[in-house]
């Protein structure tokens, strides 16, 4: 096939210096990462997973959302990733829930860092294009 061939050749090929993820499209846009990825630090071990999306889902729909847990122990870390359908909610989120107490803790929440990058955050201009 075409796509496949398309993206054997081009995955990881360098643009601008930096090397690009090629992967197949999905028909499904409900199940398609926008980028719209929240990072929600100073989490206090009684907030999990419900209790992130439960806070978060004011702002628009959750796609996902994950506590970071130590993998030998189990016992959670002090931060979580939120992840929305759109920047429009992430962007809400962001605004009205960095600084506000949850169980106790004020968190800290900011654009999460894209993997296998040098510092580089989500909610860029280029993915909001994407996004659309």
């Amino acid at each position: 096939m075409d796509a496949d061939y398309a993206l054997k050749i081009m995955n990881q090929i360098s643009l601008y210096g930096k090397p690009i993820k090629v992967n197949k499209s999905s028909q499904d846009k409900t199940t398609q990462e926008v980028g719209a990825n929240v990072f929600v630090g100073n989490l206090t071990p009684r907030v999990d997973e419900k209790a992130l999306r439960k806070a978060f889902s004011a702002f628009g729909i959750v796609v996902s959302t994950k506590i970071m847990r130590d993998p030998e122990t189990g016992a959670a870390k002090n931060y979580g990733f939120v992840s929305y359908d759109s920047f429009d909610s992430s962007d809400l989120a962001i605004q009205k829930m960095n600084g506000q107490f949850l169980e106790g803790n004020p968190i800290d929440v900011s654009y999460a860092f894209k993997k296998d990058s040098k510092g580089e955050r989500h909610g860029s201009l280029a993915e909001r294009v994407l996004a659309q």
